[in-house]
């Protein structure tokens, strides 16, 4: 149910994520606080939620929205069943795609009668237009979720494609090694992805939290590989360009050598391992190009 609020300019439209206040007044105070203070400090009653201008502008934003996805993929991915934690996993993968699917996990919530669906918050706060909504605690909203995720995977068949998925892991998608690029990248992608800046004392008081408690600092440090990789491929001579793709689509040395006009396969070999610690030390990480043999 949509609900069409007036402009400063007098024209009538819809309020965009309002469907979201209930899932939004959910969020335990910690990972809220610790998410965004802009949207942390947003007024918790319903005549300020639907008539404060600068309350509304917040709560449209891509800012709220990326915020509460965040949140709640990281209250849904203990429940989901995956292997590794959400920090091995790139933006690409469709399993930490669904975690962040807020509107999936909200669904199972009212499904549930776990939350309330805005016409059923409407009605509830109608003469209690400056009443204040508390945040609940932690513990209940983790057992709501545990109740409710599980519920929306059964109900919707998604466990049969996160098994496939699971078992066909590919580098760029899933792998548990930490990394500063990762970390680096990350940081740099939720800013940009929304066009809102985030603060750099957020992310170093992240970085202080267990992880149970770190959301933004530890997650999703996997999106660093891909953007990583290609400014170092892109740096690369034509040549070593071409035995890398190559290599990438499976080839073996020797159709390699062939196509790229090297004499021998070890030849090409060496220019492959010579690209390799090139990258370890553009990454600083050791990745064994040293000692590994390359087949």
């Amino acid at each position: 149910m949509p609900i069409k609020i007036k402009r400063e300019d007098g024209s009538i439209s819809t309020y965009r994520n309002a469907w979201s206040i209930p899932a939004f007044l959910l969020i335990p105070e910690e990972l809220l606080r610790r998410a965004s203070r802009e949207i942390y400090t947003l007024p918790r009653y319903r005549a300020a939620l639907l008539g404060d201008r600068r309350v509304i502008e917040v709560i449209e934003s891509d800012l709220f929205l990326a915020t509460m996805s965040d949140i709640y993929a990281y209250m849904a991915w203990p429940h989901m069943g995956l292997e590794g934690k959400m920090e091995s996993y790139s933006g690409f993968d469709p399993c930490w795609k669904m975690a962040h699917a807020v509107s999936l996990w909200v669904d199972g919530l009212e499904e549930l009668s776990l939350l309330h669906t805005l016409p059923e918050w409407l009605a509830l706060t109608e003469d209690r237009p400056v009443t204040n909504f508390g945040f609940a605690p932690y513990d209940l909203v983790d057992g709501f979720m545990a109740a409710a995720v599980p519920y929306v995977l059964d109900r919707d068949g998604h466990r049969e494609w996160m098994t496939y998925v699971q078992k066909n892991h590919c580098w760029e998608d899933f792998d548990y090694r930490p990394s500063k690029q990762k970390t680096e990248f990350y940081r740099k992608w939720y800013h940009t992805r929304t066009a809102h800046p985030t603060t750099a004392d957020y992310h170093i008081a992240c970085a202080k939290l267990p992880y149970s408690d770190n959301h933004y600092g530890q997650m999703v440090e996997q999106t660093a590989a891909r953007v990583d990789v290609e400014r170092f491929v892109n740096s690369l001579p034509i040549m070593d360009r071409k035995i890398m793709a190559l290599r990438l689509k499976g080839r073996p040395l020797e159709e390699i050598a062939k196509l790229t006009g090297f004499q021998t396969h070890s030849a090409v070999l060496k220019r492959i391992r010579k690209v390799g610690k090139a990258y370890e030390r553009y990454t600083g990480a050791d990745l064994g190009f040293d000692e590994k043999k390359i087949i």
